[in-house]
């Protein structure tokens, strides 16, 4: 590099590009680093610190955000402040619940619309199972209640196409914990984990954690290619193909053959993210990869977190068969992370049919709204950028021509009241993500107007 080395701790509890845009600020503020001079690029840092693209692009982001470096297009990134005096205090960023009181219009992916559940209903459930005393006193089973297993493999057959027995389901709160013991039961086995970017940030956190090297994967119009797969040398390929990032749509029946072709070939393993691939409104749902044939070569995720409420933490996995046994056989270390109330709660939900009429009901307002929020961006974004929906994310992509990076961009919004989602991209491209799900439809023009006021002059 052209100033003192750089060390990251990967052991250490700061997240790695907070420890990099640290030291660089260190550095400006020393006067290694001076106004004018310009940065190494993306791809030299990431290279030398042996650490991802992504990790740097938002280093460098955060740093931009807070006037520290400026982005010049086609050139780089460049030293645009130094300190006067005293060095600042590191700054942590808040939790968002503190700026929750100042976001007019909220197109973050928090919340779902009110109108899509029925809370007393879910009450009555969660009574019936407090009532029961047998019930409440005890510990939870640590692969997940009986009962909802042999609900989840009768819904997961007859919504996804998953082949699954109660057995082979194991239950936790939440998609990290799982992801966690699926990283535990692979082991050494796995080294590499081969990514579709912009990916699910919270997995690539879990990965990260037990030291897997991330493998960012290029993409043709049909998705991830296997021979992207093979060049990378990866041994697990994460990704959600009911709604690939690369298209925005779900992956195609012969690009999933190939890569099951590929888990085979390559003694790999593919962990489906099947978020929310039932709640498809435009078409019907396309049936998941799991149950293609993929044996002991798929480990397929579903959760609840949109179909009933984010605060009914319940999601579940389902093995393959040699590591559901593998599982079995260390149960007795593990511990149940999800409420077996609400698991027992929702087992009967599913029984009495009601996840059924809650789909439909589910479908029929995000539909409405997808079609609002789309016919709005058109109207004034369309000269700016490529709309797109992302269906089963609730969300509407913006992938603007702009100067200014996605984070800067949600920074000035989050300012002025707005909240967007910032998307990292491997192809610099600006992507935000306004998301349907939890803003009124009363509020979503006025939300439009103002975050085209603060993007536009940034764009061409």
């Amino acid at each position: 590099m052209i100033y003192e080395p750089i060390f990251l701790d990967e052991n250490a509890n700061v997240p790695m590009y907070r420890q990099l845009y640290t030291s660089i600020r260190e550095r400006i503020g020393s006067g290694s680093l001076k106004i004018g001079e310009k940065m190494p690029s993306i791809r030299r840092i990431s290279e030398e610190l042996g650490i991802s693209r992504t990790t740097v692009e938002q280093a460098y982001q955060q740093l931009c955000v807070e006037g520290y470096l400026t982005s010049r297009p086609q050139s780089g990134y460049y030293v645009e402040s130094a300190f006067q005096g005293r060095m600042p205090a590191p700054q942590h960023e808040p939790p968002e619940e503190t700026t929750a009181a100042s976001v007019a219009f909220d197109f973050g992916s928090r919340y779902v619309d009110r109108r899509g559940y029925d809370l007393d209903l879910w009450r009555k459930y969660v009574r019936s199972v407090l009532s029961r005393e047998d019930i409440v006193s005890s510990y939870g089973h640590y692969q997940g209640e009986p009962a909802l297993r042999e609900q989840l493999a009768r819904y997961g057959m007859l919504l996804r196409g998953v082949d699954a027995t109660p057995d082979r389901i194991v239950i936790g709160a939440g998609v990290q914990p799982l992801l966690s013991l699926i990283c535990g039961l692979l082991g050494g086995k796995a080294k590499t984990v081969g990514i579709e970017y912009p990916c699910f940030p919270h997995a690539e956190r879990v990965f990260r954690d037990f030291r897997m090297n991330i493998a960012a994967l290029g993409h043709d119009k049909s998705g991830v290619t296997p021979q992207e797969l093979d060049a990378s040398n990866a041994d697990v390929l994460y990704l959600n193909p009911s709604n690939t990032e690369s298209m925005g749509r779900p992956m195609p029946v012969s690009r999933r053959s190939e890569l099951l072709d590929w888990a085979e070939r390559a003694d790999g393993m593919i962990i489906e993210d099947d978020y929310n691939g039932a709640l498809r409104f435009r078409s019907r749902p396309v049936p998941a990869m799991q149950g293609m044939g993929g044996g002991e070569r798929v480990i397929y995720l579903g959760s609840f977190s949109k179909l009933l409420m984010p605060s009914v933490r319940i999601s579940y996995m389902v093995l393959p068969p040699t590591l559901a046994e593998l599982y079995r056989s260390r149960g007795a270390s593990y511990n149940q992370t999800s409420s077996k109330i609400e698991q027992l709660a929702l087992a009967e939900f599913i029984r009495d049919g009601h996840i059924d009429r809650l789909l439909r009901r589910l479908r029929k307002i995000y539909s409405e709204k997808s079609d609002l929020l789309m016919t709005l961006l058109g109207e004034r974004f369309g000269n700016i950028a490529v709309i797109r929906l992302a269906e089963t994310a609730l969300c509407a992509e913006l992938i603007l021509r702009c100067d200014k990076p996605p984070q800067e961009l949600a920074a000035a919004a989050m300012e002025r009241g707005v909240r967007v989602i910032p998307m990292d991209s491997s192809d610099g491209a600006a992507r935000i993500r306004l998301s349907f799900a939890g803003i009124p439809a009363e509020k979503m023009k006025d939300g439009v107007e103002q975050l085209f006021g603060i993007v536009s002059p940034y764009c061409r």
